[in-house]
């Protein structure tokens, strides 16, 4: 099935990040830490071994992926909304739509990803967070 997906890549991660810090992709490229902290937490989705996908859900797949990269912190600043932003363009890519409800204003999303980096709210937790809001 991980044949079926379209994964982000180290350049669609530059360009999100250079729309959410400012900086230009080229020089994020350059950095040695921003492009092994995130090509590390890019693969992370489609890791597995053999016919073993070790993400094998939609949700999962999507949640990590934002996960890793915050807890992988490849910028120097802005690595919470790159993340998010990074989960929704791989949710979209893939045929799917994050669906916030009223209930998600700007800050309830802003406090899951702080709980999420400060690990006060498990990657499982999240995994659980993105389920409820998945529309495939």
């Amino acid at each position: 099935m991980s044949a079926h997906w379209q994964y982000l890549e180290l350049g669609d991660f530059l360009l999100i990040a250079e729309a959410v810090t400012g900086i230009p992709a080229e020089v994020l490229g350059s950095s040695e830490r921003v492009v092994s902290q995130a090509d590390s937490a890019l693969h992370v989705p489609g890791s597995g071994f053999g016919d073993f996908e070790a993400y094998p859900g939609f949700a999962e797949k999507a949640a990590v992926l934002c996960a890793r990269i915050i807890q992988n912190h490849p910028l120097p600043d802005g690595n919470k909304r790159t993340a998010f932003m990074c989960m929704v363009e791989f949710i979209e890519r893939n045929g799917g739509l994050l669906n916030l409800g009223l209930a998600d204003t700007v800050e309830t999303v802003a406090d899951v990803l702080v709980d999420l980096a400060a690990h006060r709210l498990s990657e499982q937790g999240f995994v659980d967070w993105v389920v409820h809001r998945l529309r495939p």
